[in-house]
């Protein structure tokens, strides 16, 4: 009698925390979302997590605020992710290769894919580099053609060594034999400034990113990546049209978590961000302002790093 007794407990008390799991998973969220991103307001991260934020705001139903992080290329962010509580109350934003490789060359503590659960993407872009206008250099195989003649003699923008537009420098340099001087700095606005100043030669910058300086004639692209020619910069040769095939040109965006969250909290937020991406406000808003929506979804996402991190890791420790 005693041991049935004990079992009906057990069962009741599976049943209870059940019941209160899924409670709780049906009254998320019931607050205000916080996402923490590891780059300035007005950066490229920065501008494409808060285009997305509104329609994710009407399938929550709860207000969806950033908190801005920056610094040493997202990891600053990354890191204090990483301690929140995984309750699904605090985002953060992601963007590779810039996770793989801050991980892959050192500059993070712990494996983000064990530290975080990928909720999925909606932007991917090839990366650019830039010139101003008044730089005497047209494309990339004259920058190359310069720093064959002058090693390390021209100074290259980024936000971090292992951030894209660092990693896109890296390979055109490992292709080209060549080495750029690269200035490290926050974000994408300060490397704008000093580009257009005259403080630095070149910038590596997203296709959302240089298409207002294009419009204005202030900056002048040499190169883009991707297989082909993007629609946004059709007169601007691909890297690999210019002799510079390279394995890592382009960005990915989107949502991450801490791990150990409920599972139908995860689906909920996965599925939010997947309905937003498709939303018809959104995919307007985006287009004016040349943002490319791609949706990935986590798993792929999470796929993407694990092998970017592999590649990185080999190709970085034969470059130094």
């Amino acid at each position: 009698m005693m041991r049935s007794s004990a079992r009906l407990l057990t069962v009741v008390a599976g049943l209870v925390l059940a019941l209160t799991t899924l409670a709780v998973a049906q009254d998320y969220p019931s607050r205000p979302i916080e996402v923490i991103v590891g780059f300035p307001a007005g950066s490229a991260v920065d501008t494409n997590i808060r285009t997305i934020l509104p329609a994710m705001q009407k399938i929550l139903k709860v207000p969806i605020v950033v908190d801005n992080r920056p610094g040493a290329g997202g990891a600053v962010a990354w890191h204090a992710l990483a301690k929140s509580r995984p309750d699904g109350y605090t985002l953060g934003a992601v963007n590779y290769p810039a996770i793989s490789g801050v991980y892959a060359t050192g500059g993070m503590a712990f494996n983000p894919l064990d530290k975080f659960t990928f909720l999925g993407n909606m932007i991917y872009e090839p990366n650019v580099i830039s010139v101003a206008r008044a730089s005497p250099y047209k494309s990339v195989r004259e920058i190359v053609a310069y720093l064959k003649d002058h090693p390390n003699g021209l100074s290259y923008g980024a936000t971090g060594v292992a951030s894209l537009d660092g990693l896109t420098a890296l390979a055109v340099g490992k292709t080209a034999a060549v080495r750029f001087r690269i200035v490290n700095f926050e974000g994408s606005p300060d490397a704008v400034s000093a580009l257009l100043g005259g403080h630095i030669d070149a910038m590596g910058m997203s296709v959302s990113e240089v298409v207002p300086f294009l419009q204005d004639g202030s900056m002048r692209p040499v190169g883009v990546g991707g297989n082909e020619r993007n629609p946004l910069l059709p007169g601007v040769p691909t890297f690999a049209e210019q002799g510079f095939p390279l394995a890592v040109n382009g960005a990915s965006r989107g949502f991450i978590m801490p791990a150990g969250a409920d599972p139908a909290t995860v689906a909920k937020l996965r599925d939010a961000i997947k309905t937003a991406a498709a939303d018809p406000e959104y995919l307007e808003t985006a287009k004016k302002m040349s943002q490319a929506v791609h949706f990935i979804p986590g798993d792929e996402v999470a796929a993407a790093i694990k092998q970017q991190i592999e590649f990185i890791k080999t190709t970085f420790a034969k470059t130094n």
